[in-house]
């Protein structure tokens, strides 16, 4: 890991922040049941948000190929931004039919695209580390952001 270039561990550094504010999906998922979803309505903006994110994931991929992965990055960031603002301020059912497909978008633009990122910034024989250790902090991110805030939800659940 000490051979792994500055500006992946920049880049990891910019992941962990932001993981620490992405709460995992049942977290919204929780959200859509306080606006008024019985399961089946769960079910079905969830499964909206997993159509929106498989059918943009390849135009994403394809786009940041073409042009800056940072620039499809960033812009899955700023959808992800919209999303949240979204859920937080809606008290509307209707809205939650809006925001997951928007928030499938975000995850459609940043997903696959940060691995790419990540294969980018490192040389080929370190990429599986590199990788590893991207997923690693993704994932104790997204850990930490659910213990913090699932207490926080619960109270307005």
């Amino acid at each position: 890991m000490r051979e792994l270039p500055h500006r992946y561990w920049r880049f990891i550094g910019l992941a962990a922040l932001f993981a620490l504010v992405n709460f995992p999906d049942s977290m919204l998922l929780l959200r859509a049941k306080d606006l008024g979803f019985g399961f089946t309505g769960v079910v079905f903006v969830y499964v909206l948000y997993n159509v929106s994110y498989a059918v943009l994931s390849y135009p994403a991929g394809a786009v940041s190929d073409r042009l800056n992965r940072r620039l499809v990055f960033g812009t899955g960031l700023l959808v992800f931004s919209v999303a949240y603002l979204g859920f937080g301020l809606t008290s509307s059912s209707a809205w939650a039919w809006v925001l997951f497909p928007v928030y499938g978008a975000y995850t459609a633009l940043t997903d696959g695209v940060s691995r790419a990122w990540v294969a980018d910034l490192v040389p080929a024989d370190a990429r599986g580390t590199a990788l590893g250790v991207h997923a690693a902090i993704s994932g104790v991110g997204l850990l930490v952001a659910g213990v913090l805030g699932g207490p926080g939800l619960a109270r307005y659940g």
